[in-house]
């Protein structure tokens, strides 16, 4: 079936000094030119007309005679077009598409990089910089679908194609940053190549502004604080939407990591990633650039990091390369987001520090954001708003960020009346009844179980219940409710839930438990090798010290799973109060964990000594087979139940949330370099 053709209209008028087509109309034309060959436009030798493109004319284009152009172009398949465009002369600039496209628009978005790099070499320089009927040229789709390698093809046949504008006025690098975030060297290279020259002005322009907001909103903070550093105008300077990139900054919390959510792992390794930020592209991208353009790059600009660190580092990568360099990527965006907030802060006045942006921050959590504002205008410690209500500590309580919790309660005087403030909302009451709340459900679910949730919010009710006067505990809010009744009403199905999860895995476990007890208690009455007629164990003169193994360890793994089983046995006979979660129930918890843990591993050690007693070293291979599998069974199980483990470790016995940090040296922390 043949597409329709389409009779396109175009009017030509001038846009910055250059003309740009405008789609005036589309009406469908069935005229087949090709039918007097048979009805198979391939087959067709006669040139095709070219395609003018004077002012105010109108262009009948038969779209049916390029579709296997358009075919090929949007498949990728170069043999095909090559043979359309030697027998069709003209043909590769023709407009094949409803939508006024040539064949590089449409290989270039559809993402072909070697089929644009081949047509690339065969048109002349001109036809890269026509506009499609949407008005963006080849580049413009390159980098919409951040292929580098198309990009670095088109700007090699003609440079001028970064400063062409589409019909909105944005540069191929603002697109690139807008819908290319998976890409930053593309971004990087778009940046570096393109002209602080007319019509384009991506630095100084009207859309200079968009052009940082939506590099930190992509999350590329480190280009932003480059295209800061080089024009610090634009530390200021609002987008077409009002916002500034303190802004933006405030609203993306993964920028930060105060925002973002690390794994058990992670946690671990972050502080020990070496990152350098010395707010310039990588090296891959000025070599990019070098060959391109003749743009040399500094060798004096390298990483100084410590030799031994960059060794470890080095190591570490070729260990597991993807997942560290993700995590080592995510470091470097969040100090490079404060060393550019701190850059936009030096252009900044108090003034210009409007109260809504410090509260997005709260809300947000984003620790970095508020020590760094209040590093430069200290005075913010002290933000009131219009209803005589302190801003930072009713959000980090309402909100449960503990790090803004910290810096904001100490022991100082200013910390004390900001405690001491009571609440003027429309619920009443005081910052107790905050913390009675349910907490949000993005930071609820970063606890991983329903009973570590519970224990959660009841330690934050008691921490905030420290810093509220006695004299207001029994405060009533507008519903007539004390603190503690409106925690209860809040937390019913939380605590149901927990209840039920800690039954669940009690069963479970006290299952496991059982059977491990079960079987090593029946081993310990048929032992290996059987017993003499006095009933000693046949084995115990000849190899003493490996049956003395199979016995020990037998017994531990009796006792062990034993102790797990009443563990679990006390968890679910127990009356599930709301300060059972606090203590008592994470502890019974942690001890039947373990003591489990240790039943297992004591069985695989009893397992293996009796393969060892009754093989007798005739056959060691089949020892050392069912030994390393046991092993391995015994750190499955710890991998699987580690993370659950350290958590109710940390939660139970950790650091309380009520631990002060003075906000200079919180802001020491903030600056350290890793």
């Amino acid at each position: 079936m043949a597409l329709p053709t389409g009779e396109i209209t175009l009017d030509m008028e001038p846009s910055g000094g250059s003309l740009q087509p405008t789609i005036i109309t589309h009406s469908i034309a069935r005229t087949n030119h090709y039918t007097r060959s048979g009805g198979n436009p391939s087959s067709s030798t006669e040139p095709i007309p070219t395609q003018h493109s004077n002012p105010g004319q109108k262009l009948e284009v038969n779209l049916d005679d390029y579709l296997p152009l358009y075919r090929a172009a949007s498949r990728g398949n170069w043999e095909e077009a090559r043979k359309f465009l030697d027998t069709h002369p003209n043909s590769e600039r023709a407009k094949i598409s409803n939508s006024s496209m040539t064949a590089l628009h449409v290989a270039a978005c559809e993402g072909h990089s070697e089929f644009v790099e081949k047509l690339v070499k065969r048109v002349p320089a001109d036809v890269l910089e026509m506009l499609d009927g949407i008005g963006y040229t080849a580049l413009h789709y390159a980098a919409i679908g951040g292929n580098l390698r198309s990009a670095k093809a088109l700007l090699g046949k003609n440079p001028k194609l970064t400063q062409r504008l589409d019909s909105a006025g944005r540069t191929a690098l603002l697109l690139a940053a807008t819908f290319a975030s998976e890409n930053k060297e593309l971004v990087w290279y778009l940046l570096l190549v393109t002209k602080r020259e007319k019509p384009g002005l991506p630095s100084t322009g009207p859309l200079a502004a968009n052009l940082v907001n939506v590099l930190i909103a992509s999350g590329f903070p480190e280009i932003s604080l480059y295209l800061v550093k080089e024009y610090p105008n634009l530390a200021t300077e609002t987008d077409q939407e009002v916002c500034t990139p303190l802004d933006v900054l405030a609203r993306n919390k993964s920028n930060f990591l105060s925002g973002s959510r690390l794994g058990s792992w992670e946690s671990c390794i972050y502080p020990f990633l070496p990152v350098e930020v010395d707010c310039g592209p990588p090296h891959s991208v000025r070599a990019s650039v070098a060959r391109h353009e003749s743009v040399q790059s500094d060798p004096s600009e390298q990483y100084r990091v410590h030799w031994l660190r960059r060794m470890l580092f080095g190591a570490i990568k070729r260990i597991a390369r993807a997942g560290f360099m993700r995590l080592h990527d995510a470091k470097l965006r969040h100090h490079c987001a404060v060393e550019l907030l701190r850059q936009i802060c030096l252009q900044l006045s108090q003034e210009q520090v409007k109260s809504d942006i410090l509260e997005i921050a709260a809300t947000n959590g984003i620790v970095e954001f508020i020590r760094t504002l209040v590093e430069f205008f200290p005075d913010l410690m002290w933000f009131i708003l219009s209803k005589d209500r302190y801003l930072l500590l009713p959000f980090a309580i309402e909100f449960r960020h503990e790090n803004l919790f910290r810096i904001v309660c100490g022991k100082t005087a200013r910390s004390k009346l900001i405690a001491s403030t009571l609440l003027k909302s429309e619920s009443g009451g005081t910052i107790l009844h905050l913390a009675a709340k349910l907490a949000p459900l993005p930071q609820l679910s970063s606890v991983s179980c329903p009973a570590l949730q519970m224990q959660r919010e009841l330690q934050w009710f008691k921490v905030v219940e420290k810093l509220v006067h006695p004299y207001y505990k029994d405060n009533l809010n507008k519903k007539g409710e004390t603190a503690r009744e409106l925690f209860t009403k809040e937390h019913k199905e939380l605590a149901q839930r927990g209840e039920k999860w800690l039954k669940d895995t009690s069963n479970s476990c006290m299952l496991v438990a059982t059977l491990i007890a079960t079987v090593v208690f029946a081993a310990a009455f048929t032992v290996p090798g059987g017993n003499d007629n006095d009933g000693s164990p046949n084995l115990l003169r000849k190899n003493s010290s490996t049956f003395m193994v199979f016995v020990v360890s037998d017994a531990i793994a009796l006792f062990a799973s034993l102790t797990s089983l009443l563990m679990f046995l006390s968890i679910l006979t127990a009356r599930y109060a709301e300060e059972d979660f606090l203590q008592s129930l994470p502890r019974r918890l942690m001890i039947g964990l373990a003591s489990l843990f240790f039943a297992i591993a004591s069985m695989m050690v009893a397992f293996g000594a009796t393969i060892v007693l009754v093989l007798n070293n005739r056959f060691n291979w089949v020892s050392i087979t069912i030994t390393s599998l046991a092993t391995c069974l015994v750190a499955l199980f710890a991998m699987l139940q580690l993370p659950l483990f350290i958590q109710m470790v940390r939660s139970t016995f950790g650091q309380s949330i009520f631990r002060p940090e003075n906000i200079d040296n919180s802001m020491d922390l903030c600056k350290k370099d890793a």
